[in-house]
């Protein structure tokens, strides 16, 4: 039998299949058709990140997500990719200093998987500073400019409404920004209407989509009859939050027509959305809570007010009983003090059946209006809600005229009993010719035992007061005067008998 013919496919060189056999010596075989479990393929990258990744490795980056628990724990990133760091504590005791939100640094260390959460991590053994990093030079030199151009002045910045009815909230419609606004604003008013505006509020389109969404509702604020924007998102990393950085978001915010309240992130985040807004806030629950009035402080105000108002008018009557009580004890006005009893029992009589009436309502309206809160508590009807208001409105126009009719038609029966007492009045008495006489000392001689010859009296007539001095107790029929006596000064009124005189209501 002769030889076979020569197949090269069946001579293995002396080092054909070496790097695969040592490769497969330092991972393990494995079988396609078999699949791995998660830990021998977390393994698996263990070795390989160890075998192909140089050690030590230095990485420059910008700081974010940085912090101090014990050990360090932040993030190095750049305009494309971010990796999550490491540094335990005994590394960082040796760092002298403490680094900050979006600083340039350069570390030193070694990639590791973390199996347990699935995690690629540089542990750094070493971190020295570069400068600071690009989006806070970027962050910074937009705040000057625009601070420059007064778009942050406290002087133009509005305030807020203080019963807004329709609040526009841009946001993400998936965030919990979203449900801590929505949550806060039903707890305190339940009435309010809330409009959401979904934008995206992280990554390149944000900006845009944000600042288009802002010119939108500035555009059509009053076809939708819109007081306030609630600008909000959850907290995240500088990177995260660069959105509201952006200049195309502060023009929109500041050129809004209507309020804005921006709340972005933490309390320790600032952006500058939130600096331009009208109202900043450290969260989205501060901010509709800021906007959004509480209806049971509001409750209870309208029921100080009411209470005020009652006190108010309880004085002014009690204040005009004491005035009218003074004039009834003048001796001028005893007589007429019938007519101003019977009017004055009668004007506290109304006065009582008016603020009983007013409580009577006040009460009404405040268990109608409670019951409607429990009703559109349940069922949040905007439609009949409306038209409670509007009926509320109405009730106050109406108490409001009835308080004003109610008060002038007093006023007029003051006035009229004010002309019939001047038409009783003693000037009108001596209008029609009788007179007043008063001793020196001022009081009103009623009879003649009252003076002596020689004592000085004054008669009041209508257009004037007489000055004289009594003689005797009659007057002589007519003597002439005498040259050793010195005329009075003043001319004498011949004093009329009983006969003569009028009656003191004649004609």
């Amino acid at each position: 039998m002769g030889r076979l013919p020569f197949d090269p496919k069946k001579v293995n060189p002396p080092d054909a299949g070496g790097p695969a056999r040592r490769e497969a010596a330092r991972y393990g075989q494995f079988d396609a058709t078999r699949p791995l479990t998660v830990t021998q393929v977390s393994d698996l990258i263990k070795r390989v990140l160890s075998d192909r990744t140089p050690s030590p490795l230095l990485v420059v980056g910008e700081v974010s997500n940085f912090s101090d628990r014990k050990h360090w724990y932040l993030s190095l990133k750049d305009e494309q990719s971010v990796i999550s760091c490491v540094m335990w504590a005994s590394a960082a005791a040796k760092v002298g200093f403490t680094p900050r939100q979006g600083q340039q640094v350069v570390a030193r260390g070694r990639l590791d998987y973390y199996g347990p959460q699935g995690r690629l991590q540089m542990y750094i053994d070493r971190l020295e500073p570069v400068g600071e990093g690009a989006l806070e030079i970027k962050f910074r030199q937009l705040c000057e400019q625009l601070r420059g151009l007064g778009y942050f002045a406290d002087d133009r910045k509005r305030p807020m409404p203080t019963f807004p009815q329709h609040i526009a909230v841009v946001t993400s419609a998936s965030g919990a920004a979203l449900q801590d606004v929505i949550n806060t604003a039903r707890g305190r008013w339940g009435g309010i209407r809330l409009s959401l505006v979904d934008v995206l509020v992280q990554g390149a389109s944000a900006a845009p989509d944000i600042a288009r969404a802002i010119e939108a509702l500035g555009r059509q604020h009053e076809t939708l009859s819109l007081d306030a924007i609630i600008l909000t998102r959850g907290g995240g990393s500088l990177e995260d939050l660069w959105a509201f950085n952006e200049r195309i978001v502060a023009d929109a915010v500041y050129n809004s027509p209507i309020p804005i309240a921006a709340a972005i992130g933490h309390e320790t985040d600032t952006t500058i959305a939130e600096l331009v807004a009208d109202l900043r806030c450290s969260t989205p629950t501060q901010a509709a809570a800021r906007i959004v009035p509480d209806a049971a402080a509001e409750s209870q105000h309208l029921d100080q007010l009411a209470h005020r108002l009652s006190t108010a008018l309880r004085r002014r009557a009690e204040h005009a009983r004491t005035r009218l009580d003074a004039a009834a004890r003048h001796p001028i006005f005893r007589r007429p003090t019938e007519t101003i009893d019977r009017w004055r029992s009668r004007l506290t009589d109304d006065r009582k059946h008016l603020i009983a009436a007013m409580r009577q309502r006040l009460n009404t309206w405040r268990h109608d209006l409670a019951d409607h809160q429990h009703a559109l508590a349940r069922i949040e009807p905007v439609s009949q809600l409306r038209v409670a208001h509007q009926q509320i409105h109405t009730h106050q126009r109406q108490l409001a005229q009835a308080l004003r009719h109610r008060l002038t038609e007093h006023r007029q029966r003051l006035d009229a009993l004010e002309r019939q007492l001047r038409a009783i009045g003693p000037d009108n008495v001596l209008q029609r010719g009788y007179s007043i006489t008063t001793n020196a000392a001022g009081q009103v001689l009623r009879d003649t035992k009252q003076v002596r010859p020689g004592d000085q009296i004054a008669s009041r007539l209508a257009d004037g007061t007489i000055t004289s001095q009594v003689t005797g107790e009659q007057v002589p029929p007519a003597p002439s005067p005498s040259p050793t006596k010195k005329k009075s000064s003043h001319r004498k009124t011949p004093r009329k008998t009983d006969d003569q005189q009028p009656g003191l209501f004649a004609e």
